[in-house]
C-alpha cells in the first residue's frame, strides 16, 4: 500500500462518485477505479458498495476512511516538522552563558529569540568561560555566551557587547557616599573580592589591567565563582568588587555601586560556536544575534 492508494480511496469515499473523483485527481476513471479495486484486494475488504446508480461506503469503508484521514495528517505533520527543522525554526539549542550576562543581556536576548523562534526549545547551562570552551569542543553545548577575548581557532566568535567595570561596595563603606564617578586609584588599598583565574582568565586579566593602569595590584582577600557570591561577600562587608556594569540590575540594600571615572578596561561579552557546527538551530540563533540590536 501506498500512500497515493489512501488519496485515491479519500477522493472517492468523499465524492462517492468515481467519475468526479478521477476529475479531481486528474486522472482517467479507470485507473482510478483499478487502484481501489488492487486497495480492497490487498486488505480484503470490500470498501464501498457500488450499484449502477451510487457508490457508499461500507462500514469496513467508513473506519478506513477515519484512519486515511489520521495517516496522511500524520504525514503532513512529520513533513512539516522536518522542513521547519531543516529551516532552523524548530528543533533544541543548548545554550551555556557565564553569570556575567545573567542579569541583562541573557534575558533581553532569549526574550526576543523566542519571539522570533517560538518553536525552539533553548536549554539553558550557565558554565565559566573556560567550561564553555571545553564544552564546544566535545559538542555538549551548540553556543557559548562568554567573556572575550578567547583564543581558539575552532571556534567561531562574534562580539556582542562591551560594558564598562563598577565597583560594589558594602553601604558603610567610607566612598560610598560618593555620587560621582571615582578614581580606580582610590582603591589601591582595599580588599578585592574576584573570581578565580580558572574560571574565566579573559574576565580575571581584565579586572588586573584595569587596577594596573592606575598604577596598582588588587589585593585578594577571597574567590567567588559565581557574581553572586561575589555580591553576598561585599554586603557581608568582605571587601569590595569589580563587576560589570549590567551587575546594578541586582539590587540590595546593604550594596552600593559607583561608576568608575576612567575605565582603560571593559568587560567584553561575545558568542561562540564550533566551525564544524552544521545544525541550522544553532545558524538561526547566530543569524539572529548578527541582526539583534542589544
Amino acid at each position: 500500500m501506498e500512500l497515493r492508494h489512501l488519496k485515491y480511496f479519500i477522493a472517492v469515499a468523499e465524492e462517492l462518485h468515481f467519475g468526479r473523483a478521477a476529475q479531481r485527481l486528474q486522472m482517467a476513471q479507470p485507473p482510478l477505479s483499478q487502484q481501489i479495486k488492487q486497495l480492497e484486494n490487498e486488505l480484503d475488504v470490500l470498501l464501498f458498495s457500488r450499484t449502477k446508480q451510487r457508490v457508499e461506503l461500507t462500514s469496513a469503508g467508513e473506519v478506513f476512511l477515519k484512519r486515511a484521514y489520521e495517516i496522511l495528517n500524520r504525514v503532513h505533520l512529520a513533513c512539516e516538522e522536518a522542513s521547519s527543522i531543516a529551516r532552523g525554526e524548530s528543533g533544541q539549542l543548548i545554550l551555556a552563558f557565564t553569570g556575567s550576562i545573567a542579569f541583562e543581556l541573557l534575558p533581553l536576548l532569549l526574550r526576543r529569540f523566542q519571539e522570533q523562534y517560538p518553536n525552539i526549545n533553548i536549554v539553558l547551562r550557565q558554565l565559566s568561560s573556560t567550561e564553555q570552551m571545553k564544552a564546544l569542543h566535545d559538542s555538549s553545548i551548540h553556543v557559548g555566551l562568554l567573556n572575550l577575548p578567547i583564543e581558539n581557532g575552532s571556534f567561531h566568535v562574534e562580539m556582542l557587547r562591551e560594558e564598562p567595570f563598577i565597583v560594589a561596595l558594602p553601604k558603610t563603606h567610607r566612598l560610598a557616599v560618593k555620587t560621582e564617578p571615582i578614581d580606580v586609584s582610590l582603591l589601591a588599598n582595599e580588599q578585592f573580592i574576584m573570581t578565580p583565574r580558572k574560571a574565566g582568565e579573559s574576565y580575571y586579566d581584565a579586572i588586573i589591567s584595569l587596577c594596573q593602569h592606575a598604577g596598582f595590584s588588587p589585593k585578594k582577600t577571597q574567590e567567588a565563582l559565581e557574581l553572586h557570591t561575589a555580591l553576598s561577600f561585599v554586603a557581608s562587608g568582605i571587601g569590595i568588587a569589580l563587576l560589570p556594569s549590567s551587575i546594578q540590575f541586582v539590587k540590595n540594600d546593604d550594596i552600593v555601586y559607583l561608576q568608575l571615572k576612567k575605565s582603560y578596561t571593559t568587560c567584553k561579552i561575545g558568542a561562540a560556536w564550533s566551525k564544524k557546527e552544521t545544525s541550522p538551530v544553532v545558524h538561526s540563533f547566530i543569524s539572529f544575534l548578527h541582526e539583534a540590536t542589544i
